[in-house]
């Protein structure tokens, strides 16, 4: 009987401890591995307009303009550096938007013919005495310096629309107003260069940020590299 009353103590015991493990719950399992995150590199910082990467950004003056070969020339000379960017104009705005700018830049010529003969008599003068022998050459060295600075290619459209503009306005200036309208044509046409320039400063700065972040390698050899800020044209 004292035999029977153990057997069913233990069987007690044992049932209560199998229904107290069948009360508690299994562990959650670990948890999974951390997935590491794709590595992204972002896009390297392009070029303003398409640009090349290597051009070349005129110097900032501390009158605040920029050292091209539009600077220390005097009223004739300017309005021929606005004649200048006319001509170009005309001969590479393309479009209907554009049509009127060949028969303006007549226009402009044809009223103006002794004013702008008048100029380029004084503009070679002026090479006569401060180079002398050769100054026939030197003067068209320069001539093809200002063909080439208006006719750089990334800012074509925005530069027709400033022409498109002053060769409206270029029709109907007297000889007696040019030296006035070709200053503030001077500065109107310059504005989408001065627009780049300033672009194109953000853009290397952000190409640089962009290299020590990414490509620390390339960062070390640009560093490396001299850079010329003498200007889209050489003044030589």
């Amino acid at each position: 009987m004292l035999q029977g009353v153990k057997k069913v103590r233990l069987f007690a015991v044992a049932t209560a401890v199998t229904a107290l493990a069948a009360c508690q719950t299994a562990p959650p399992p670990p948890p999974p591995a951390p997935v590491a995150a794709p590595k992204y590199t972002p896009r390297a910082p392009t070029t303003p307009f398409g640009a090349s990467a290597n051009t070349i950004v005129p110097q900032l003056r501390p009158d605040g303009l920029r050292q091209t070969i539009n600077r220390d020339i005097g009223p004739l000379q300017t309005v021929w550096h606005v004649r200048a960017a006319l001509n170009v104009a005309a001969l590479s705005c393309t479009g209907p938007q554009y049509a009127r700018i060949v028969s303006d830049y007549n226009a402009f010529i044809g009223n103006n013919k002794k004013f702008l003969r008048n100029a380029n008599s004084a503009i070679l003068r002026k090479f006569s005495r401060d180079v002398g022998k050769g100054y026939r050459q030197a003067h068209d060295r320069q001539q093809t310096r200002l063909y080439n600075y208006w006719s750089f290619s990334p800012l074509r459209r925005p530069f027709c629309d400033q022409a498109v503009q002053v060769s409206q306005r270029a029709i109907v200036t007297k000889p007696e107003d040019m030296e006035t309208f070709g200053a503030e044509a001077l500065a109107e046409l310059e504005k989408p260069f001065t627009d780049f320039y300033l672009a194109y400063e953000e853009y290397e700065r952000d190409l640089d940020a962009w290299r020590r972040q990414y490509a620390p390698e390339q960062a070390r050899d640009a560093a490396d590299e001299t850079i010329n800020t003498t200007g889209l044209t050489e003044e030589g």
